[in-house]
């Protein structure tokens, strides 16, 4: 972004670091008078680390599917979020070495399931280890050929549309060609959506008031 000339005299004076502030302690913000020195934990940002403490960001759980050269494939992610409106685009993270992420450069496409209080067991299922076992599930399909879970609250269908390095992980961008609410909305009216915290997965109990 280059920066306009005739912006500058709009803009306030930077401000001097905190410790360089009168009146505006360690740990203290401008406005709130004096304030007690940060005390926090502070942690190495290491794997344990990280885990521990973005645990408590309680995440939705779904199920990303692909078509593999021998059948579907899919996993749970819990990295999934909606990243513009106009155009529609999603985004989710893969390990490198991921069957799946294979898939999805080879077919360039996908379908995410957004799973239902009820789907716990099927969250497991395509997080262990090796390849998930399709029997016994109510699937639908589109146009990308990739398996929606029936029982999910609702779904998408999208095309790869990018994807960038993210540690040990890749950072796998989706336009979407197609989405909707399952049954009506009737598990997410019913039982809501499967959460993800600290570790387990659990229900939403129920909205906050607006």
């Amino acid at each position: 972004m280059t920066s306009d000339p005739g912006m500058r005299a709009l803009l306030p004076p930077p401000l001097a670091p905190a410790q360089d502030r009168p009146g505006v302690p360690d740990g203290g913000r401008l406005g709130d008078g004096p304030a007690a020195p940060f005390r926090g934990e502070a942690l190495a940002p290491d794997p344990a680390a990280m885990r521990r403490v973005c645990g408590h960001f309680t995440t939705g759980v779904t199920v990303v599917t692909a078509v593999a050269d021998d059948g579907w494939i899919g996993a749970t992610v819990n990295s999934f979020t909606s990243v513009s409106l106009d155009p529609a685009l999603v985004l989710f993270c893969l390990r490198h070495d991921s069957r799946l992420l294979t898939a999805i450069r080879s077919g360039g496409q996908f379908a995410v399931s957004i799973l239902a209080t009820g789907q716990g067991a099927v969250a497991m299922d395509f997080a262990a280890k090796g390849l998930p076992n399709f029997d016994g599930l109510a699937c639908l399909t589109g146009a990308t050929g990739a398996p929606v879970l029936r029982d999910s609250v609702g779904y998408l269908e999208c095309k790869l549309a990018d994807e960038y390095p993210g540690g040990d992980h890749r950072i796998v961008v989706g336009a979407v060609t197609a989405l909707g609410v399952l049954g009506d909305g009737a598990a997410a009216g019913r039982d809501g959506p499967l959460t993800f915290y600290r570790g387990r997965l659990a229900r939403l109990d129920k909205e906050c008031e607006r």
